[in-house]
């Protein structure tokens, strides 16, 4: 989903139609709403995870490995394509490697913290969260545009917001039973 998208859904949140349907755009309101929405996908990759990867050959004469700004935690470690997690120590943000597996590939899948979104963000910017945490995102960012608003209620946004966060399936690559009980019989 992009930032313009969300926004406009927004907008149909609020009820900033005209009767022709076309959207009027508060000043007030799209000032804070790329704000809103940076911390609304800060919030939601808490619950559904971003998962990247950083991909090396172990080097000779090296034993530390920095993981990019973007790392927050360790998800799965592989070597040579099979899971290498009890092989290596972890140190302040740095995969520490022993010498003696120089030549061997080694894959780390991470949990990411996404981006800021800049207060100027183009209405072309992709969130980074996947597309069903996305969706939740408007309710968020309607409700918080409602929070100082005497005369309309934010809690039902909110409560929106709520119940779709808690309809997520935070599942990461590989746990899903459901996939892998139909697949596989289990």
């Amino acid at each position: 989903m992009t930032l313009g998208e969300a926004k406009d859904k927004v907008y149909m949140l609020l009820d900033e139609h005209s009767a022709g349907g076309e959207v009027e755009h508060d000043a007030d309101i799209e000032l804070k709403m790329t704000r809103f929405f940076d911390m609304a996908q800060k919030q939601l990759s808490n619950v559904k995870k971003i998962i990247r990867t950083r991909r090396f050959t172990v080097v000779s004469g090296r034993s530390e490995y920095s993981m990019p700004s973007d790392f927050r935690d360790v998800y799965r470690v592989w070597m040579n394509d099979k899971p290498a997690t009890s092989r290596f120590r972890w140190k302040g943000g740095k995969l520490l490697v022993p010498e003696r597996y120089a030549g061997n590939e080694i894959l780390v899948e991470y949990v990411a913290n996404p981006a800021t979104i800049d207060a100027d963000a183009d209405d072309d910017y992709e969130f980074e969260i996947a597309g069903d945490a996305a969706e939740c995102m408007p309710y968020f960012v309607a409700a918080q545009q409602l929070l100082p608003d005497l005369v309309m209620d934010y809690g039902g946004m909110l409560q929106m917001y709520q119940m779709a966060v808690g309809m997520l399936d935070t599942s990461q690559p590989g746990e899903n039973t459901r996939i892998s009980q139909t697949f596989y019989g289990g």
